[in-house]
């Protein structure tokens, strides 16, 4: 049995200021650290063959919070990479709402339909994750195994575990920063989600983006 724990990365001042955040970064805020520390400690039991993490700093950063001391295999590909958001890269909701309102509303109403200014695709994005998901289940079929990201690419890999299709991506628990997923993997190819969305650790349970 291989057990996932596929947390979000913590709190950033992007998030704070409401800015679109995908391949572009922002640092972690004092209480996304914090909460990526607690969430570390509600984790200090579980005996962790290796993480994987995104290349973003802000996952990077929170995924050496959670792991404090403890020295594991840290594999970074771009594979675990947040959705690419192009030209609204940096922009507040705000302004993205003023200038592309129509493509905004499919992002999140009708994510098959949405057609990127630069940035990915949905069903790019779905075989970037479905990628990233192999990648991990190629290398371990039991133990445990800790994956630090970000929001939609959670809510992706959810809705693939789920064997959902790409409208449904947004039926799921919110993610807030440093929310945890458990999911169960058996040999067999049997699925089980024992957590989504997850944050009774966090400091605040306030969301943001």
């Amino acid at each position: 049995m291989l057990t996932l724990y596929i947390a979000r990365h913590g709190q950033t001042e992007w998030n704070i200021e409401k800015r679109m955040q995908g391949w572009e970064n922002s640092n972690l805020t004092n209480l996304g650290l914090a909460n990526a520390q607690a969430l570390g400690k509600k984790l200090k039991d579980v005996d962790f063959q290796v993480v994987y993490v995104s290349t973003s700093e802000r996952a990077v950063h929170s995924a050496q919070a959670i792991l404090q001391d403890r020295v594991l295999p840290f594999i970074k590909d771009d594979r675990f990479r947040e959705i690419g958001l192009g030209s609204w890269e940096g922009k507040t909701y705000a302004e993205v709402q003023q200038t592309d309102a129509d493509m905004l509303k499919a992002y999140f109403d009708q994510p098959d339909q949405y057609i990127p200014n630069g940035g990915e695709s949905f069903p790019a994005f779905e075989s970037r994750v479905r990628q990233a998901l192999k990648q991990i289940l190629d290398n371990h079929r039991e133990g445990n195994v800790l994956l630090v990201s970000h929001s939609v690419f959670i809510l992706m890999l959810l809705n693939i575990l789920k064997k959902r299709p790409i409208q449904e991506l947004w039926n799921s628990a919110y993610v807030s920063d440093t929310a945890l997923a458990v999911v169960n993997i058996a040999e067999n190819g049997n699925i089980a989600i024992l957590k989504e969305g997850d944050g009774e650790h966090r400091i605040k349970q306030e969301q943001s983006w």
